[in-house]
């Protein structure tokens, strides 16, 4: 596009007087584009075929009036902009007012001298460069403007893609979209860049493919940018180039080699930009969205059946009055090995069972609802959580002995009007009590062996008085066992304490939520390797009717 500068303005004068119009043509035929005429018809001819930016017209002509021309032009849509100079022998105001009104923009007394009208002439041209540049300024806007709208319109097709090629591919739109000669895509492949596509609207000796780029320039993409500027010179011709780099994560993916006959303006710099910003973001997404989908394949189809299972078998905790009891149950990667269970075995007795079984999968989930099976089959009224314990170990042991399966297990019988608990551990961490009124932990933790390794073991049980505002937590160890992401260094029951220390006052799914929270801040939010199953037992700390507590999963 020409320079505003250097534009030629278009000019045309009608005057009947022959000197006058030669005296116009030397003083502006040389740097603008004049057309004379001597007639209002000759002048309409012109008029019709060329669109003038300036009219100097003389106010009495042999076929008519110059200010009457002066309302016809203004009336006209395409000269609305053009000035208009009147030329004039008569000095009265009558006459200058009448053109002013008629849409005159400035009048010239004749005669005039060639500075005079060359002078007009050059402010009128200042004025209309400054108008073109405005509106090229606006226009220029608008069409960034519009970049800007096809590339948003663009990436949001991006996201229907399910892959980094198709992401890296699509790079070809912004041929179009900046007006480029030449574009490369280049794939990285185990450490080797391979050009998988180009468009061309120049002849191949025009463009400077990435091979060629590759081979003049050593490792042009070693200054680490994500753009590379260049202009390179070839047959004497100037040769504009960016060079982009697709990273994810740090890694290099691609390349995308641009090139344009002109240099890049500010504004497709921008859209450039934006483009990789995008990109990034995209191709983040999907490269997160597919490692996750590895690991969730890895074992949705297994945990989705058990855990529906599972959630069938949680008991109902509303139906314990005068208790407060919550719980959480994550399984880890495999099938859960952990459950536990909560039943009347008399009108006040309330039974809980925590129990994990040794090992992950498919056999430790399918033994766990054997044993749970079997503890509800030898629980009942007058039974002690000891002599559940014997029983269910001695059927037990002669099973599993050849499948080295073994469980560990916490069993309770909660009596719900005094809130005495007789309390059994078998090989199971340390359970937790929370003592109100002396604000301190106690554990829970009996000389137990596991449930199911060796015969004829006789169970020992103990007695426990909760009172009001006091709570039992039970656990499995994969809460205690869990290492931190960096170190090798684990939960402990130290950490668990602590976690729980200061949260007497709350209600048993805040103290559940609570060490949760903690939990995972621990282990960096990534998932466990171990089942984890936790357990609020509190008791009210007011004698009222309780509905309990929805339980968390």
């Amino acid at each position: 596009m020409m320079p505003v500068k250097d534009r030629k303005l278009k000019v045309a004068a009608l005057d009947d007087d022959k000197l006058v119009r030669e005296f116009i043509k030397r003083a502006l035929n040389e740097d603008n584009e004049l057309y004379l005429a001597q007639t209002i018809e000759e002048f309409s001819g012109i008029i019709n075929t060329v669109k003038p930016d300036i009219f100097l017209i003389d106010i009495n002509l042999p076929d008519g009036n110059g200010i009457d021309l002066c309302l016809e032009i203004k009336n006209r849509l395409e000269f609305r902009d053009a000035f208009i100079i009147i030329l004039t022998g008569q000095i009265n105001d009558e006459t200058i007012e009448l053109a002013y009104s008629n849409g005159a923009d400035d009048y010239l007394r004749k005669p005039f001298n060639t500075y005079e009208l060359s002078s007009k002439i050059r402010i009128l041209k200042n004025i209309i460069d400054s108008r073109i540049n405005l509106r090229q300024s606006y226009q220029n806007q608008l069409d960034h403007n519009v970049q800007l709208f096809k590339l948003g319109n663009y990436v949001k097709k991006l996201f229907n893609q399910k892959d980094l090629d198709s992401i890296l591919r699509s790079s070809e739109v912004l041929m179009d979209m900046i007006d480029l000669s030449y574009i490369e895509i280049i794939k990285v492949r185990r450490g080797l860049p391979l050009s998988i596509s180009n468009k061309n609207k120049l002849s191949d000796d025009e463009i400077i493919p990435f091979k060629e780029l590759r081979k003049n320039l050593y490792q042009v993409d070693s200054t680490g940018k994500d753009y590379n500027f260049l202009r390179i010179r070839k047959k004497n011709r100037n040769i504009h180039i960016c060079f982009i780099t697709f990273k994810i994560f740090n890694n290099i993916y691609g390349y995308a080699l641009l090139q344009k006959e002109v240099p890049f303006s500010q504004s497709e710099r921008e859209i450039m930009f934006l483009y990789l910003d995008y990109i990034k973001l995209l191709s983040g997404n999907i490269f997160i969205q597919n490692e996750l989908k590895t690991m969730n394949d890895n074992y949705k189809k297994e945990i989705e059946v058990i855990r529906k299972f599972e959630l069938n078998l949680f008991p109902d905790f509303k139906q314990v009055k005068e208790f407060d009891m919550a719980y959480s149950f994550m399984p880890a990667l495999e099938l859960s090995g952990d459950f536990f269970d909560g039943y009347f075995i008399d009108d006040d007795i309330y039974q809980i069972v925590l129990c994990d079984v040794a090992g992950h999968g498919i056999a430790s989930s399918y033994i766990g609802n054997q044993i749970r099976t079997m503890f509800r089959s030898h629980s009942g009224p007058g039974k002690t959580p000891s002599e559940i314990a014997t029983i269910v170990n001695n059927s037990l042991s002669k099973d599993l002995a050849e499948l080295h399966h073994y469980c560990t297990a916490q069993i309770l019988h909660i009596f719900t009007d005094t809130g005495q608990v007789i309390f059994l551990s078998a090989g199971h961490p340390a359970a937790l009590m929370w003592e109100n009124k002396s604000e301190e932990f106690r554990e829970l933790q009996s000389r137990n062996p596991v449930i199911g390794m060796f015969d004829d073991i006789k169970y020992k049980d103990s007695l426990i008085n909760m009172n009001r505002g006091d709570y039992i937590f039970l656990y499995t160890d994969g809460i205690i066992e869990e290492s931190a992401r960096d170190s090798h260094e684990m939960f402990g029951l130290k950490r668990l304490k602590s976690s729980l220390m200061g949260r007497g006052k709350n209600n048993s799914l805040e103290i559940v939520h609570g060490c949760l929270g903690d939990f995972y801040e621990f282990n960096g939010y990534r998932p466990q390797h171990d089942d984890i199953t936790m357990l609020c037992i509190k008791r009210c700390p007011e004698s009222r009717p309780f509905k309990g507590t929805e339980p968390e999963i």
